[in-house]
């Protein structure tokens, strides 16, 4: 949609925005009932505090409404609502809205609060990785599903978790951490929610069922958990291992440097053998948990003021002197709860929500699944429908899949389903069996289907969705109609638009102006500047180009016409007023500005004032096509309901 047209079509929302009580009616057009409440709610929403339910007031709103609803009315006269383009806009728009409501919001709401109050503690854990792929068969992933139960019958008979996380555990780091992770925070990376709500619940130094991730199934167990550090801004002098004794001697010397009040920038400048940080006085940024070794962090965190280092600190890569610049404070809920909704929303948790949503919906519409002879639908259609080759079959024997409320889905619908999710059948593999992969499209197609069915409930159950549709609807349909009517035809109506004009000519004026002259003389020599500037006090520009330009181009005038408003201080509104002659650096020049004639009031030719033209001939286009309207259609204003709200 253009922006021109976007913006029409909010502006046209906010201003008919209408609320859900329709009992009264406040008028009619040609037999189409507007309700009081519709108009109360765009009345007080326009006016906001100057709603003062004056008799002047609401007949003035009453009046703007009413030519609203004449233009809609015409525009569904014309059709325009069953243009297919401008079907599809609505359909858009009402899946768009239906999006916001097609979602569980308290279980959004809870998912973004949980986030939160984790966000607000770090957890040291240890684990022991079983790794099977997400896509893995049922049987493989059975076969690591028990290998895990065994490791975790083991760790509850007191064996060693660091022992058999060495023995056992797939993660490519447990030869050097022993299966302890450390500190992390929430919120853990996609497709380990159940993980991280693990780490946020189990008693310390206790062991978790097998948990189920993307990278295979997790034993945890946690080791303590700390109020959250969130990050530091820090700056650092490194001296690397690489000098041995040296570097530690070299460090101290530093350190008691810092301790005389030497400047931490410069040392590190001139010092620090970080090459990427030194030349920024060492300068590394925020940083959080797990990004350095535990002993630069640690030691980063304990620096309990602003502007403080450490004592030197060695790290596996050598010696560093850390100083603390801030600390980032930790956001309140409000600040960042909707940065933490969007978060939840694309993070695999939300699909809790779907599946929460899903099984209200069935049970809120008397969900039921039927019986169905699915061997004789995959024989009918064919055990190639997980190729790009597949085609529907032209006749099958259609069946009833399942009902919901008083809708049944069908066998036929299943086939739609399929040719309309392509990338969605082909995404399954092709070696899984036609009974299994129907399995998985069936589940799929059943929860875009109860989706859809809900979709279209919303109007009857939601008064402000119906009313926002209505909104969005209108704002389409008036866009076209005024386009149709006034907009284009203003734009390309020349005969009509000149003859406009012609009736409206004294209207488009310009305003007394000057002819402001821009002079340059190719000398500097006084005596020869004084004698073209005397000439130009008196004399029009044509004679004094005539005069000095006989052998060379002496001088040079250039004029442009401007108001008063434009007029250059120095210039007085009188004609040859001139500005003080200026001689500009390294060129061989003088320059000045003067008044060549003042020019009165005149007409402005069409192409001059086109948009202007344009403007007050669309006004004109538009009050004609609503008196043309209230000839055509009949209005009824009910007197007594509108006296009703005046005070």
């Amino acid at each position: 949609m253009n922006c021109l047209k976007y913006a029409f079509i909010v502006f046209m929302m906010v201003w008919q925005r209408a609320s859900i009580g329709q009992e009264q009616v406040l008028f009619e057009v040609e037999g189409e009932s507007v309700y009081l409440d519709e108009f109360l709610y765009i009345y007080e929403k326009t006016n906001r505090d100057e709603a003062s339910f004056s008799k002047a007031s609401i007949d003035e709103y009453l009046d703007l409404y009413t030519k609203f609803k004449l233009k809609v009315h015409k525009a569904k006269e014309m059709k325009l609502d069953t243009i297919k383009a401008l079907q599809n806009e609505l359909a858009g728009y009402h899946k768009q809205l239906a999006s916001t409501y097609l979602s569980d919001k308290e279980v959004i709401a809870s998912l973004t609060k949980e986030a939160f109050d984790r966000m607000q503690k770090d957890v040291d854990f240890s684990h022991i990785l079983l790794k099977v792929g997400p896509s893995a068969s049922k049987e493989a992933e059975e076969i690591i599903y028990q290998k895990a139960m065994a490791v975790l019958e083991r760790l509850r008979s007191g064996e060693d978790f660091a022992k058999v996380a060495l023995e056992l555990s797939d993660d490519g780091t447990v030869k050097k951490n022993e299966g302890r992770i450390g500190y992390v925070t929430a919120l853990l990376p996609d497709g380990f929610y159940e993980l991280e709500t693990a780490l946020y619940t189990l008693p310390t130094k206790s062991f978790s069922e097998p948990i189920r991730s993307k990278l295979g199934y997790h034993l945890v167990m946690v080791n303590k958990r700390r109020p959250a550090r969130g990050e530091m801004e820090v700056s650092q002098i490194l001296l690397r291992s690489r000098s041995g004794a040296k570097a530690k001697e070299r460090i101290d010397e530093l350190y008691s440097k810092l301790q005389a009040g030497q400047d931490f920038s410069e040392l590190a400048k001139n010092f620090s053998e970080d090459k990427a940080t030194a030349p920024n006085g060492g300068y590394l940024g925020f940083f959080g948990i797990n990004k350095y070794e535990s002993i630069f962090e640690n030691t980063a965190f304990r620096i309990r003021q602003d502007d403080a280092f450490s004592k030197p600190i060695k790290t596996s890569i050598g010696w560093h002197i850390i100083k603390r610049h801030s600390i980032k404070p930790k956001p309140a809920f409000d600040d960042i709860k909707r940065t933490l909704e969007t978060q939840v929303k694309k993070d695999g948790r939300f699909a809790i929500a779907e599946s929460t949503m899903l099984d209200k919906i069935k049970t809120d519409n008397d969900f039921k699944q039927l019986d169905w002879d699915q061997d004789k639908f995959i024989t009918e259609i064919g055990d190639e429908f997980l190729t790009y080759k597949w085609k529907a079959p032209a006749n099958h024997t259609v069946q009833q899949l399942a009902t919901i409320g008083k809708e049944t889905f069908t066998s036929q619908d299943l086939l739609d389903f399929f040719g309309g999710n392509t990338a969605t059948r082909l995404r399954i593999n092709r070696s899984t069996p036609p009974q299994e992969a129907l399995s998985e499209l069936y589940n799929e197609f059943l929860d875009e289907a109860i989706l859809k069915f809900e979709e279209g409930q919303l109007e009857g159950k939601f008064p402000e969705f119906k009313a926002l549709m209505r909104e969005y609807s209108e704002g389409i349909l008036l866009f076209e109609a005024t386009k149709m009517k006034v907009w284009d035809r203003a734009s390309e109506d020349t005969v009509g638009l000149k003859s406009f004009y012609r009736a409206n000519t004294g209207k488009y004026m310009w305003p007394e102006r000057a002819h402001v002259e821009s002079i340059v003389i190719n000398d500097k020599e006084i005596s020869l500047v004084n004698k073209v500037v005397s000439h130009l006090a008196k004399k029009p520009a044509s004679k004094v180009l005539k005069k000095f330009n006989k052998k060379k181009s002496l001088v040079q005038i250039t004029s442009n016409l401007i108001t008063k408003e434009e007029l250059d201080p120095e210039l007085t509104w009188s004609k040859y007023s001139m500005t003080t002659p200026n001689y500009p650096e390294n060129r061989n020049v003088t320059m000045l500005k003067r008044i060549g004639a003042i020019v009165p009031p005149q007409k402005k030719s069409l192409s001059e004032a086109r948009g202007y033209i344009i403007a007050d001939y669309q006004d004109h286009l538009e009050k004609q096509w609503v008196s043309d309207l209230k000839k055509e259609f009949k209005v009824v204003v009910n007197e007594d309901v509108l006296n009703s709200i005046v005070k």
